[in-house]
C-alpha cells in the first residue's frame, strides 16, 4: 500500500503499522490468541510468497522485494476474517495478495486493492466460512487449524448488519459497535480502535479527507433517506455506518494511493462512487457492499485521473515541455 507516496517507504510502512496497532491489540483483547494467530499467519504467507514473486518474476531490486508492506497488508486482510476461520486461510488469502503486488510490479499499476480482492475472491469460494461470526471473549483454541462446527454453532450470533438488511436494529444502540461488543469480523468491530488508526494517518498526511469524507457523507445520506418507515432517519443512519465493514474501507482501503486517484476531484468521486455503490450492493444484492464497491471503483481510477489531472494551458494534452534551445550560429555568440 502506499506506494504512489513521495515519502520514503520505511516512513510509510511505520505509519501504516502504527494505524494498524490499536485495531490488532482490540481484536486480540475480544477475541483472544486466536486473533492474533490468524493475522501472523496472514502476514508472514504474504511475505513468503511476496518476495520470490517480487524477485525473481518481476525482477525487483532486493530493498523493494524485501518490503514490509506484503506482511502489513496481510495483517489488514485478517481484519476481514470470523475469528472462527480456519488458520489455512491466512495462507491461502497469500495468493491473491501476492498476485495482485507482482501485478502492480510487472505493469506499473495495480487493477486492484489487494487486500480487499483477496478477501472478495475467499468470501466468493468459501461463503460458508466468512460468514460465521460469533460473540465477542468467546475464546477459541488458538492453534487449532479448523473449529468444531457445533462449538462454532453455540456461540454463533446474528451481526448489526444482519440484523439491518432482515429488517431490524441491534438492540444494544451505537456504543457497543463503537467499542465492538458486537459481532463481527476481526478489525472491522471496533470502530473507536479503526478511529484512531485513522487520525494518525491523518496526521500523517496518508488519509484523504476528500475521499473519507464523501463515502461517509453518500452512504450516511443515502441510509436515512431509505430509512424504514418506524426507524429514526439519523438514528438509522448512524447505526448504518457503524455496521459491518464500512469504516474499515473509509479509512484503509479508500486511502491506498496505489488503487485510488491522486487528485483532490480524482478522490472526491472516487469516495463518492464507492459511498453509492455500497449503498445499492447491500441493498440489492445482500452481503457487505463495500468490497465489491471498492474493487470497482478501483477499476475507474485510471480514468478517474486522466480527467481530472491539470492539463496545459490550451486544455488538451499533458503539461509541455521546453523546446532546448539552439546554439547561436558561430560568429554571433556574445
Amino acid at each position: 500500500m502506499f506506494v504512489r507516496s513521495p515519502r520514503d517507504k520505511t516512513a510509510l510502512a511505520l505509519d501504516l503499522g502504527i494505524a494498524l496497532l490499536p485495531v490488532s491489540a482490540w481484536a486480540i483483547f475480544l477475541y483472544g490468541g486466536r486473533a492474533a494467530v490468524l493475522m501472523i499467519t496472514c502476514g508472514l504467507f504474504c511475505t513468503i510468497l511476496d518476495f520470490p514473486l517480487q524477485k525473481w518474476i518481476c525482477r525487483a531490486p532486493l530493498k523493494d522485494a524485501l518490503s514490509p508492506f506484503p506482511f502489513l497488508t496481510g495483517v489488514l486482510t485478517a481484519f476481514w476474517f470470523p475469528v472462527t476461520v480456519p488458520l489455512w486461510f491466512g495462507a491461502l488469502a497469500a495468493v491473491p495478495l501476492a498476485v495482485c503486488r507482482a501485478f502492480f510490479r510487472y505493469f506499473g499499476h495495480r487493477l486492484f486493492n489487494s487486500s480487499v480482492f483477496a478477501v472478495v475472491a475467499l468470501s466468493a469460494a468459501f461463503p460458508e466460512y466468512m460468514s460465521r461470526f460469533t460473540r465477542p471473549f468467546a475464546y477459541f483454541p488458538a492453534f487449532t487449524i479448523t473449529l468444531d462446527p457445533n462449538l462454532v454453532q453455540y456461540y454463533r450470533v446474528r451481526t448489526p448488519l444482519e440484523l439491518l438488511q432482515g429488517g431490524t436494529l441491534y438492540e444494544d444502540g451505537m456504543i457497543p459497535q463503537l467499542y465492538g461488543y458486537a459481532s463481527g469480523a476481526l478489525g472491522a468491530v471496533a470502530i473507536a480502535a479503526i478511529l484512531l488508526g485513522g487520525v494518525w494517518l491523518l496526521v500523517r498526511r496518508q488519509l484523504s479527507l476528500y475521499s473519507t469524507g464523501a463515502y461517509v457523507l453518500v452512504l450516511l445520506v443515502a441510509a436515512m433517506a431509505f430509512a424504514p418507515e418506524d426507524a429514526e432517519m439519523l438514528n438509522y443512519g448512524w447505526l448504518y455506518l457503524l455496521s459491518g465493514g464500512i469504516s474499515l474501507v473509509a479509512v484503509f482501503s479508500l486511502n491506498d494511493p496505489a488503487t485510488m486517484p491522486r487528485t483532490a476531484v480524482g478522490k472526491l468521486l472516487s469516495g463518492g462512487m464507492a459511498g453509492a455503490l455500497t449503498f445499492v450492493f447491500r441493498q440489492y444484492l445482500g452481503g457487505e457492499g463495500a468490497l465489491p464497491a471498492v474493487l470497482a471503483v478501483n477499476l475507474l481510477t485510471p480514468l478517474l485521473e486522466y480527467f481530472t489531472l491539470p492539463r496545459d494551458y490550451y486544455g488538451i494534452g499533458k503539461r509541455r515541455k521546453a523546446a532546448p534551445k539552439q546554439a547561436a550560429p558561430a560568429g554571433r555568440q556574445s
